[in-house]
């Protein structure tokens, strides 16, 4: 943890051009520095903040702003106090947090961030001058600043949370929230209370779905009408939605059969940066929390194919057992595939369809919207790829194409896209 000194006497011409430009640097977001920033506020936050792909990802993006805040500001004005930062993503997590009761957990990872930024503004005003007179300005300018950044954060958030406590005390969402949560640790409340206070009868079949959007630009707006569209596209009978952080939603229809992905996509057409995924149908409070816990590992999927706007449960559930061991299932996608694993894309794909069509090429130039003669060629030159041949091995070459089409992108750091 740095000393915070005294402020001292006002910086040099040469003092404040070097913090200039290590604030710059900080601002180039360089790959090193952001992501030990993530690992070491990851490593403070509190459950569900890590594990919950939206949460992590609300997370990530509020650092990266109060990052990018302090440091802007900073270059600003070299000897100045950065004012707080109550942006949208850092204030939706704050929030999200106090209502978990967990809100101290933030101000543990503002810390753990400053540490990280204070090394890294150590390491570099050292690599770019030797000049002690300058270097001693540009080290207490760099720590003091930093220290009041964090202690000015931590106290414009709890007064700004104090505002809205009472008013977060009174949101249905937020009671719906605290009554669904105990559902899905498995407390003592009986169904036919938690429907009464859900207004929503946990007796029938439904299907859960999380909705959620990119925490830089979270949109509430935009996450109720494309549940609305998930309700209309189903025919629900019920809907339950709940508000499970700034940019995402927790939701319930009360439908009789497992959701089509080309539905959902369909459904939510108008809303392009909405994301969602979807488990299985399920009945009782069993089924709504199970429901609730496959659509969970399917969105943590989902954080692998940024490309993907819809996925169900059924789309992902043997790649979800096979990644439960993501080296063994490298190594049999390896093993498999041999050189078509690390060959274009473009012949898994037509090999993968292929299979899925039942061998027949007509079916998957129609898929492909190609040409039977183009599906033929690729899959000529596909088969010339494999270590083993298509006939008598192609459930193995299935999936293993099937679990290297979620391996060729490996989970964002940042979760910039959750």
């Amino acid at each position: 943890m740095a000393v915070v000194p005294d402020a001292g006497e006002p910086l040099s011409p040469q003092a404040a051009d070097l913090v200039r430009r290590i604030a710059r640097a900080v601002l180039d977001e360089p790959a090193d520095l952001m992501a030990e920033v993530y690992a070491a506020v990851s490593a403070a936050a509190d459950e569900p903040l890590r594990s919950e792909p939206v949460l992590a990802a609300e997370v990530a993006a509020s650092t990266r702003a109060n990052v990018l805040h302090w440091a802007a500001g900073i270059a600003r004005d070299p000897g100045g106090r950065v004012p707080a930062n109550l942006s949208p993503e850092v204030l939706g997590i704050a929030r999200e947090a106090f209502r978990r009761g967990i809100e101290q957990t933030v101000y543990t990872t503002y810390h753990a961030g400053q540490n990280v930024v204070w090394a890294y503004w150590m390491r570099t005003a050292f690599s770019l001058s030797s000049d002690p007179a300058v270097l001693r300005q540009v080290l207490e300018a760099g720590s003091r600043s930093l220290a009041d950044f964090v202690d000015d954060m931590v106290a414009a958030l709890s007064e700004q949370l104090r505002r809205e406590r009472a008013e977060l005390a009174r949101s249905s969402h937020v009671r719906r929230f605290e009554v669904v949560s105990l559902i899905l640790e498995s407390a003592p409340i009986t169904a036919a209370r938690a429907s009464t206070q859900l207004g929503y009868d946990l007796r029938r079949q439904h299907t859960a779905a999380i909705i959620w959007t990119d925490p830089r630009r979270p949109d509430q707006a935009a996450l109720a009408r494309a549940a609305e569209a998930l309700g209309r596209v189903t025919r629900a009978r019920q809907l339950l939605t709940v508000i499970a952080s700034s940019s995402s939603v927790w939701v319930w229809l009360a439908a009789p059969a497992d959701i089509d992905t080309g539905a959902i996509t369909t459904a939510t057409a108008r809303h392009p940066a909405v994301r969602v995924a979807v488990g299985p149908a399920g009945t009782g409070v069993d089924g709504f929390r199970r429901s609730h816990f496959d659509a969970v590992a399917t969105q943590r999927l989902m954080s692998r194919r940024p490309d993907l706007r819809a996925a169900s449960f059924a789309d992902v559930q043997l790649v979800t057992l096979a990644l439960q061991d993501e080296q063994r299932a490298r190594e049999f996608v390896a093993r498999t595939l041999g050189k078509l694993a690390d060959a274009d894309r473009e012949l898994r794909d037509t090999l993968c369809v292929y299979i899925g069509e039942r061998f027949s090429a007509a079916r998957a130039a129609r898929a492909l919207y190609t040409h039977r003669n183009t599906v033929l060629n690729r899959l000529q030159r596909a088969e010339r790829l494999l270590p083993l041949p298509l006939v008598g091995h192609s459930l193995e070459i299935g999936v293993a194409l099937e679990i290297a089409q979620w391996l060729g992108t490996q989970p964002d750091s940042a979760a910039h896209d959750v």
